[in-house]
């Protein structure tokens, strides 16, 4: 497990000195020459559980939801936060068990709710403990 754990806390440590808020904005330059791109990072504040019903939107209806089987830390990644139509997203979520990264093209909503569809900046403290229960 101690194998499993050190990447995973190192890919957050590294994750988390680039974004250092609760949303950032990235820019990197391509290979090509062509324009830059942008990423909006966002953490979620509370820890997610079993309980909670997490999707893409752009609904709120929720009909294919994301598993979650215990505490999670949830993480959005906008890949394009001027369109204003589906794009590419990614939803990454650790927890105990480890981290994935879930491809999408639209905002999330949780419980019902269009989650960071605002734009604004909010508070996260780290380091963020997750009990595996």
């Amino acid at each position: 497990m101690r194998k499993t754990i050190v990447p995973i806390l190192a890919g957050i440590g590294v994750f988390l000195a680039v974004s250092l808020a609760a949303a950032a904005t990235i820019t990197t330059a391509r290979n090509d020459q062509g324009p830059t791109a942008k990423a909006r990072v966002y953490v979620y504040p509370n820890k997610l559980t079993a309980a909670d019903k997490l999707s893409f939107g752009p609904g709120t209806e929720q009909n294919k939801t994301i598993p979650i089987k215990g505490e999670t830390t949830l993480i959005y990644v906008d890949l394009s936060p001027d369109a204003r139509f589906a794009h590419p997203t990614q939803c990454i979520l650790i927890s105990p068990d480890g981290a994935r990264v879930i491809p999408g093209d639209w905002w999330l909503v949780l419980n019902g709710k269009p989650l960071f569809r605002d734009g604004k900046a909010s508070q996260v403290g780290f380091p963020i403990d997750l009990s595996g229960k």
